[in-house]
């Protein structure tokens, strides 16, 4: 395990560990604008986060069915500060989460990442009316990854990095939120980056970027949608969709992150949660079959994660 790794562990470990000082409980993940307006103590600031750390492992000793030691971990921090005087509102959410299992004992064991996320959002808005439902919105959103992704399972070949593929979105548009739970932001003039740092995946041309290119430049329309809302007294849902197509490059094709995430709390530090991610992207080839498809082609990515482990919210 290499020293990034140990020190993504360490920093996201020890923002869980630290939200225990804290004696107040509050809902996690809630939007970006919709936090601020829901704030009706009379402060500028409303700050909230949450933390987890999810853990499992098999062990096998003669065992005549057969089987495979493991340890795996998954770890997330979700923090948000938001601001709200007048008119004026402004949001900030920061998105952290790295997980991994290792498979077998020994030297044949082997690593696999399982979760690997950065990302960063940040919003100010301008109340259009005074019911608080329409905001003339600067939204920016940044998202990469922690560490190297390996084509598993071969774990020599390296086809991500940070910062390869970066992803940045700036836009201005138009933010509604009909209930305190849901918002939707539509931008029709939102500029897109796509950065590949590492200079051999930028010259196999990943990410669509052109071979030996840095940075890709988009200029086109961008959707995000949000929805946090509790479907019962310990269930939660929170699910965010963002929608990109370009004016410039086959306008039409849609590109679309969704994620989602439902937390099933049993007490006040043991929860259990389902996180779900389904990416299309009509720059990144996937190679499916080597032989009769060398260069790949776009294809509908999926993740799911399952977890029951360690839990805080905190406000």
């Amino acid at each position: 395990m290499n020293k990034t790794l140990l020190i993504i562990l360490s920093v996201l470990i020890s923002c869980s560990i630290s939200a225990q000082d804290i004696k107040k409980v509050a809902k996690a993940k809630s939007d970006v604008l919709t936090a601020v307006s829901a704030d009706t103590s009379g402060k500028n600031w409303l700050v909230q986060g949450t933390g987890s750390l999810q853990f499992s492992q098999a062990a096998f000793s003669n065992w005549a069915a057969g089987g495979q030691n493991s340890l795996g971990l998954v770890a997330w921090v979700n923090f948000k500060a938001n601001y709200k005087k007048g008119k004026h509102v402004w949001g900030n959410t920061v998105d952290l989460g790295y997980g991994f299992n290792i498979l077998g004992k020994g030297s044949d064991a082997q690593f696999n990442k399982t979760n690997d996320k950065l990302e960063i959002t940040s919003a100010y808005g301008y109340e259009l009316h005074k019911n608080q439902k329409w905001y003339l919105t600067v939204l920016t959103n940044f998202r990469t990854q922690f560490d190297a992704g390996y084509n598993y399972p071969d774990d020599s070949t390296v086809i991500s990095k940070i910062m390869s593929p970066g992803y940045l979105v700036l836009g201005l548009g138009v933010t509604y939120t009909p209930v305190k739970w849901f918002y939707v932001y539509v931008s029709p003039v939102s500029g897109r980056l796509t950065f590949v740092t590492d200079q051999k995946l930028s010259d196999s041309g990943s990410f669509g970027v052109n071979a030996g290119k840095n940075i890709k430049g988009e200029f086109g329309a961008y959707l995000r949608a949000d929805l946090n809302k509790d479907l019962a007294k310990n269930i939660n849902l929170a699910t965010t969709l963002e929608l990109f197509s370009d004016y410039l490059d086959q306008f039409g094709n849609v590109d679309v992150n969704w994620s989602l995430l439902l937390s099933l709390k049993v007490n006040k530090w043991l929860a259990a949660s389902i996180q779900t991610q389904l990416i299309y992207d009509d720059n990144v080839n996937i190679v499916t079959d080597p032989v009769k498809e060398p260069k790949g082609g776009p294809r509908t990515q999926f993740k799911e994660l399952l977890g029951i482990g360690l839990t805080y919210k905190f406000k």
